[in-house]
């Protein structure tokens, strides 16, 4: 099982920073941090201990507005970045009437939504030549899988 990491906040300087363990010094100020220094929140990986940190060194008064933007970044940063065909052949197998026919448009669609709108083309290429799709006339196709 993976450690957690811990948010500690300063004794002396009153600054959040992450680690998995005691016995090091505080980055801000160079104080030991030992047992005794309180532990302000856990996590379960590095990326989320970043967002904890940041947000318990922000000013109460904004963390709200700060955590939703976070929350709305990260959300389109990982839509855009992560598109795979394997995602795009998720995506359209959501989208799959009962004949299982799906066509341009709800692709296009939901791959807008995605953040992976200029991967269509793509896609469809990849997807025939893999044989998950058959081309069933303009603009609708018939998923395999």
């Amino acid at each position: 099982m993976a450690e957690i990491w811990k948010v500690f906040r300063c004794s002396a300087c009153g600054m959040c920073h992450g680690r998995k363990s005691t016995g090091h010094k505080c980055p801000h100020c160079g104080q030991r941090i030992n047992d005794s220094t309180p532990v302000v929140d856990k996590a379960q990986n590095p990326s989320e201990l970043r967002r904890k940190v940041l947000l318990s060194n922000t000013p109460p008064e904004l963390r709200e507005s700060l955590a939703k933007r976070l929350s709305e970044s990260e959300s389109l940063i990982n839509s855009k970045a992560s598109y795979t065909p394997a995602r795009g052949l998720a995506e359209v197998r959501k989208l799959v009437d009962s004949e299982g026919k799906v066509s341009i448009n709800e692709i296009v669609e939901v791959f807008k939504l995605k953040g992976f709108a200029d991967s269509v083309e793509e896609f469809l290429e990849t997807a025939e030549a893999q044989g998950a799709l058959v081309r069933l006339g303009i603009g609708m196709w018939r998923f395999l899988e």
